[in-house]
């Protein structure tokens, strides 16, 4: 018993209902590879082994990180409703698992991380540490080492890492595999692989991320500015925060109008983008009802759009004209990693009731 409540206490410590926002990411811009005629199964399996990994990682920083602060006194306040990525686990707080074995927990990961980065490099050669360090860059820059989200660059840091450089990434894995026959797999200049589809998607789903942040920060507005975290709300106030959203939904938008332009099957994405600039309408014009403002940040609205738009940009891919050089088998295959990485997720956001639309409204 005492076993089971470990391994239990260390599976709610990488927050694996968050860990979707990478996997989704990287799944997109694996499929976008394999539309494009680069498949391998067995990289692309790697390459979400890796982002699931990279962000476990992230999370246990982050609650080594909160617990050395002694946060716990604020997580702890019932009437503070959490936002996407703050708030931690709890795990440490509440003494589920001691300092020194989540420590261990953080560098067995960082083990695990080193050896399958390390067959993602047998497949696309050592120019994909260029994509690892803007990954790590954007992950422990964010409000650690660089503290980006204390200079106004925090936003554009969620926009960059959790779009372009997660998509973009995975695609380009696939695309400098030695074995994919392309000409210029050798080539250093990685930005010259990037298609013009693959980064609208990136677009699409930084865009998400950059417009969620501003909502998230709204909640912050007197913790952040008391602290001098100069974020983009702190400088600009909470009027231009609520404005933030619905620009970005239709941008997103018009980024998703473009993508069906280049294939129709990309429709599929068009209900989550929709919802989204709905929603962010509303929230624009009804954020100073403050009933109105908490209820809306317990509904995680934002988090369950970006899933809905994320899955409609994979679901399409199974109605795109896909190559099916490495077989039917192995496409299955790919969707169901998709729908196994994503499993957690859904099951917290259907356990938060968030996709009782009336409610969430």
């Amino acid at each position: 018993m005492a076993n089971f409540e470990r391994s239990a206490a260390y599976f709610r410590l990488v927050r694996p209902h968050w860990t979707i926002a990478s996997t989704l990411a990287v799944m997109i811009g694996i499929l976008q590879a394999w539309a494009e005629g680069y498949s391998n199964l067995l990289l692309a399996a790697l390459v979400v082994g890796a982002a699931f990994i990279q962000h476990a990682v992230m999370e246990v920083w982050d609650e080594l990180k909160d617990y050395s602060h002694y946060r716990q006194d604020v997580y702890a306040d019932a009437a503070q409703p959490p936002t996407l990525f703050s708030g931690g686990s709890g795990v440490l707080t509440g003494r589920l698992l001691t300092v020194p074995q989540v420590w261990r927990f953080f560098y067995t990961l960082l083990g695990i991380y080193v050896v399958v980065l390390g067959g993602i490099i047998a497949f696309s050669g050592w120019r994909f540490l260029l994509c690892v360090a803007a990954g790590m860059f954007f992950m422990f820059g964010y409000n650690s080492l660089l503290k980006l989200s204390y200079v106004g660059l925090g936003e554009f840091s969620n926009f960059a890492g959790f779009g372009p450089i997660l998509v973009c990434s995975a695609y380009l894995a696939m695309r400098m595999d030695a074995t994919s026959g392309d000409p210029g797999a050798g080539s250093w200049n990685l930005l010259a692989y990037v298609s013009a589809t693959v980064l609208v998607q990136s677009l699409i789903l930084g865009t998400v991320w950059f417009g969620s942040l501003h909502i998230q920060e709204m909640l912050d507005y007197d913790e952040d500015k008391a602290g001098d975290k100069k974020t983009l709300v702190v400088r600009f106030g909470k009027t231009y925060a609520s404005r933030v959203p619905f620009v970005t939904a239709l941008v997103i938008l018009g980024l998703a109008v473009w993508l069906i332009t280049v294939d129709p099957a990309f429709a599929f994405v068009l209900p989550g983008v929709l919802l989204n600039v709905v929603e962010t309408a509303q929230f624009m014009s009804r954020w100073q009802d403050e009933d109105y403002f908490m209820r809306k940040m317990k509904s995680f609205f934002i988090y369950r759009n970006f899933v809905l738009i994320s899955l409609g940009l994979v679901v399409s891919a199974a109605f795109r004209d896909l190559p099916q050089a490495a077989g039917t088998a192995a496409l299955v295959t790919l969707f169901a990693l998709t729908a196994l990485t994503s499993v957690p997720a859904l099951s917290f956001l259907a356990k938060s009731r968030v996709f009782t639309f009336a409610r969430a409204a």
